[in-house]
């Protein structure tokens, strides 16, 4: 009863993960048809994910990352960043992804933002890497990291950053842009809960069976 109590838990927790998914789904689906909103409305503790901004931006020379072990079309690579500034904000801008050059030795050149510039774009809030919660942080250049730890960067750049990413929505933008806001779609986290679901009853039918068996041989026994 222990392991059937422990899948129907299981079967629970995902189907709530599942209805904060379709939340979030269709919160991301109504702001696709929002307009734009200047990155100085945009306050700390808001719901920011998928909300559309635009403003003027200016690079902090040096401020640059590379997330590790990504992919995008089967390919591995990093997840480009770098820090920008917009009034007295200062946030992430995703650059893009970055094929690996096959070694970890050598990194991949970036084409990096110089100059101040009008931009469009989303914001989106990364979760933490489960089984990489550290920063992870390696001194190369640009630094290379394991997690998307921003109060960890906002740190190690000695500034204060906005808990967001910006990621550029214009034309002709040179790096490929993964848009993954919700990392696992409510129909996974449904289907997940059915198959945990389908398990509890099937032990739960195999331990009738069983027991179902053992009193009919404990019946036969006692009459002999």
């Amino acid at each position: 009863m222990v392991v059937f109590s422990i899948l129907v838990k299981l079967g629970l927790w995902q189907l709530s993960r599942g209805e904060q998914k379709s939340e979030l789904e269709h919160t991301l689906a109504a702001r696709q048809t929002q307009p734009e909103r200047s990155i100085s409305s945009v306050s700390v503790g808001d719901d920011v994910t998928g909300l559309k901004v635009s403003g003027q931006f200016s690079p902090v020379p040096g401020a640059y990352v590379l997330l590790d072990n990504q992919t995008f079309e089967g390919k591995v690579g990093y997840l480009a960043y770098q820090v920008m500034t917009s009034g007295k904000q200062a946030l992430l801008l995703e650059r893009g992804f970055v094929p690996s050059t096959g070694t970890r030795q050598v990194l991949p050149e970036v084409d990096w933002l110089t100059e101040p510039k009008t931009l469009q774009g989303r914001l989106y809030q990364r979760s933490m890497n489960p089984l990489s919660a550290d920063l992870g942080l390696e001194e190369t250049n640009p630094i290379r990291i394991q997690s998307l730890d921003i109060d960890a960067l906002s740190t190690w750049f000695e500034i204060t950053l906005e808990p967001y990413v910006l990621q550029p929505t214009v034309q002709n933008w040179p790096y490929a842009q993964p848009w993954r806001p919700v990392p696992l779609s409510s129909t996974k986290h449904y289907g997940y809960a059915l198959q945990w679901f389908s398990m509890a009853l099937a032990l739960l039918v195999l331990s009738g069976w069983i027991l179902m068996k053992t009193l009919k041989n404990n019946k036969t026994r006692s009459e002999e």
